[in-house]
């Protein structure tokens, strides 16, 4: 009797002759031709590249969020020249220039704002940069997100603006510096 007759060795055979051939005319269910990987003369899963270059953009986003809240300017540079979306938002809304205005990185904060980061973006409670910055007293930040447009007038989800948020926490050189600009 044939060896081949038996299942277990037919799917021995067709495993071990597929893995050393290579079909140059592969094509796919459209019968279009698939293209050729030039070492190995087996069709590219372009899919696949696609969904591995996906994956390299999240981890690149997700790390340029870390590098803002942590402040590194460094990092955040270097990650915002590899092409990542200085406007990305984490599961809660968080944008980069939201964390490092929140925990008062002043230089992330300018590097974020000259790669074209939004100086009125929001956080699923409406909180803006500026917000966050008027209400920690951090006047430097809150002068360059002025500076790059940033809304003083604009409420979170309880009616609150910059200016109150700044009362609230006691810092008057903040709320000084936002009564300056509201009466140009």
């Amino acid at each position: 009797m044939n060896i081949f007759l038996r299942s277990s060795n037919f799917l021995l055979a067709c495993s071990l002759v597929l893995s050393f051939s290579s079909n140059v005319y592969a094509k796919d269910i459209y019968a279009n031709d698939l293209p050729q990987s030039s070492e190995s003369n087996k069709p590219i899963n372009i899919q696949s590249k696609q969904i591995k270059q996906e994956k390299t953009k999240q981890n690149l986003n997700a790390q340029l969020l870390i590098a803002a809240q942590n402040g590194n300017t460094k990092e955040v540079r270097s990650l915002i020249s590899q092409a990542t979306d200085v406007n990305v938002r984490d599961e809660y809304g968080w944008t980069p220039i939201l964390w490092a205005a929140m925990n008062g990185h002043t230089d992330v904060v300018r590097v974020l704002l000259v790669s074209g980061a939004n100086p009125n973006t929001r956080n699923k409670y409406g909180w803006t940069p500026l917000m966050w910055a008027a209400g920690q007293g951090y006047g430097e930040i809150v002068r360059s997100l002025i500076a790059s447009g940033a809304r003083l007038n604009a409420q979170d989800r309880n009616g609150w603006t910059a200016m109150m948020w700044a009362w609230d926490g006691n810092h008057q050189e903040t709320v000084a510096i936002l009564r300056s600009v509201a009466n140009d």
